[in-house]
C-alpha cells in the first residue's frame, strides 16, 4: 500500500494498528444482546502490574507479523544482537552478535540478515551457526528482508534486487538484480506467479510478476495503485482516488473508491470498477482498505489531516452510487476489522464492534488518544498515547490491569503460556495475564 511518502507513513502505521492474535472471545455468542456491555472504571484506578521481565529492544519486531516463540524462547534483537530469552524470565539463554530480529523462525532455524549484507541461518535451540552467504554487495543501510514462501527463501534488497535460496543449504537458486525494490514488498505466489512490488517515486508503485522457478520478469505494471487482495486468478488493486491531480489543489470530482482487477498471469487490466462518486477527491487519502468475504473495509479522509477518519464498508461490486455502510456513530476509526470485530474511540470510551451483527463492547478508559487496540483469546488490549497499555476482559469491559510501557508504537501481541509478550518501540514486556484471561 505504497503510494507517496504521506501514504508510506500511514502504511506503516496503520500495520501496527490492524494486528490481532487468536481473535476475539464473546462468551454466549448465541444469545441475543440489547445492550452494550461497559465499564466505568477510570483509567486513574486501575492497578498497576509489574513485568515478569523486560528488555531494550531495536524495535524492529514491531512491523513483524510471525510470532518470535518456538522452542520455550523469546526471538528479538537488542544493541545489534539476537537474543534468545526464556519465555517467562526473560534469562538469555544464548545470543549472535551483529545479528538483527529474525526474518524466519522455524522449529529447528532462525533466519536473520547482518547490516553487513550476510544471510544467516542460526541452530534455533543453541544459537549455533548453520551457513551464511553474502546476500548483498552494499552495506544494509536502507533495508533488506527475506521471507520463506513454498519451501524457498526469497531475499530482497532494498538497494535493488530479489534473490531466491535453498533454505536447507544456502545455495542461490536465481537471483535477478533488475527489479527495483526500494519501499517494496513480496505479495505473494499466485497461481505460478510470483507477485512482488515497490515505489517508483514514492508515489507511484510498480507491480512485476516474475517466474518463481527462474525469477525472469514475465510483466510488469505501474500506477497509483496499491495491493488489497488476490482473488480468482486476479490481483486487486486499490487506485488512488486523486491520482489525475498530481499538483494542483482545484476541486477535482472522482470516486471514494476505485479498484482494478489485473489478470495475474500477463498484467493486464481486466476490470474497473467504481465506488461512490464524490465532488472533490484533490485532497482525499486512504488510510486503511481490507477485503473480507464479499465486503471492503476503507477508511478515507483528508491528506492534511491524520487521525479522526470513520469506517465505512462496501459490498464488492455493488452499484457505483449506491452508499457504503457508515460506523460513524461509534467514534474515530482505531484499528480492524480483524477476525469480525473493529474498533473505534469517542472521547474516553472505546467501543469493539462485532462486524456481523453490531454487538458492541465498551470501555471507558483514559482521556488519552489510542493508539493500539487488538484481540486475543478472552482478552482486549489497548496501548494508549499517555503511555500505558489496559488490559481488558472481552466479556464485561472491565479493565484488569494496565502497564506502564512509555511506548508511542506496539507491534503484534503474542502469549504463551498465560504470559502476554508486549513488543514497542523501545522495549520488550512479559506480562502475567490475569487468571480470567488465562
Amino acid at each position: 500500500m505504497v503510494k507517496y511518502v504521506p501514504f508510506i507513513l500511514k502504511t506503516v502505521i496503520s500495520s501496527s494498528l490492524l494486528v490481532s492474535g487468536a481473535g476475539i472471545y464473546l462468551p454466549g455468542a448465541q444469545a441475543a444482546v440489547t445492550t452494550p456491555t461497559s465499564s466505568s472504571t477510570t483509567g486513574d484506578s486501575i492497578n498497576i502490574i509489574k513485568p515478569l521481565w523486560h528488555d531494550k529492544a531495536d524495535g524492529q519486531g514491531i512491523y513483524s507479523q510471525q510470532a518470535p516463540i518456538a522452542n520455550g524462547l523469546f526471538y528479538y534483537s537488542s544493541g545489534g544482537t539476537l537474543k534468545a530469552a526464556e519465555l517467562s524470565t526473560g534469562k538469555v539463554k544464548w545470543s549472535y552478535k551483529n545479528g538483527t530480529n529474525p526474518e524466519i523462525i522455524t522449529n529447528n532455524s532462525v533466519f536473520f540478515i547482518t547490516y553487513e549484507g550476510y544471510l544467516v541461518k542460526v541452530n534455533a535451540q543453541t544459537g549455533k551457526l548453520l551457513w551464511k552467504v553474502k546476500a548483498a554487495k552494499d552495506p544494509i543501510e536502507i533495508g533488506a528482508f527475506a521471507e520463506l514462501v513454498n519451501g524457498v527463501l526469497y531475499f530482497r534488497n532494498e538497494h535493488g534486487g530479489i534473490a531466491a535460496y535453498h533454505p536447507v543449504t544456502g545455495k542461490k537458486i536465481w537471483e535477478n538484480k533488475d527489479i527495483p525494490m526500494y519501499v517494496g514488498s513480496i505479495d505473494g505466489l499466485y497461481n505460478g506467479v510470483l507477485v512482488v512490488s515497490s515505489t517508483v517515486d514514492n508515489r507511484r508503485t510498480q507491480f512485476f510478476g516474475l517466474d518463481p522457478a527462474t525469477g525472469k520478469r514475465l510483466w510488469r505494471i505501474q500506477g497509483f495503485y496499491s495491493f488489497v487482495a488476490y482473488r480468482n486468478g486476479e490481483l486487486i488493486l486499490r487506485e488512488q482516488a486523486n491520482a489525475a491531480n498530481d499538483t494542483s489543489n482545484e476541486p477535482l470530482k472522482g470516486y471514494q473508491m476505485t479498484l482494478v482487477h489485473i489478470d495475474v498471469k500477463t498484467g493486464k487490466a481486466k476490470t474497473k470498477k467504481n465506488y461512490k462518486p464524490l465532488e472533490d477527491v484533490s485532497r482525499l487519502g486512504n488510510y486503511f482498505t481490507s477485503l473480507q468475504g464479499s465486503y471492503l473495509y476503507t477508511v478515507d479522509g483528508g491528506l492534511d489531516q491524520w487521525g479522526g477518519h470513520p469506517l465505512y464498508r462496501f459490498t464488492l461490486g455493488q452499484e457505483t452510487t449506491s452508499e457504503p455502510k457508515s460506523y460513524q456513530e461509534y467514534g474515530n476509526w482505531v484499528a480492524g476489522p480483524v477476525n469480525n470485530m473493529a474498533f473505534f474511540q469517542k472521547d474516553a470510551q472505546i467501543t469493539a464492534v462485532q462486524m456481523n451483527d453490531n454487538r458492541i463492547i465498551n470501555f471507558n478508559g483514559p482521556d488519552s488518544p489510542a493508539l493500539s487496540v487488538q484481540s486475543m483469546g478472552k482478552g482486549l488490549y489497548a496501548g494508549y498515547e499517555n503511555g500505558y497499555f489496559f488490559i481488558i476482559n472481552a466479556e464485561t469491559g472491565k479493565a484488569l490491569g494496565k502497564v506502564k510501557t512509555g511506548a508511542q508504537q506496539y507491534g503484534k501481541l503474542f502469549s504463551a503460556n498465560g504470559i502476554l509478550y508486549i513488543q514497542t518501540e523501545h522495549n520488550i514486556f512479559a506480562i502475567s495475564l490475569p487468571k480470567e484471561l488465562k
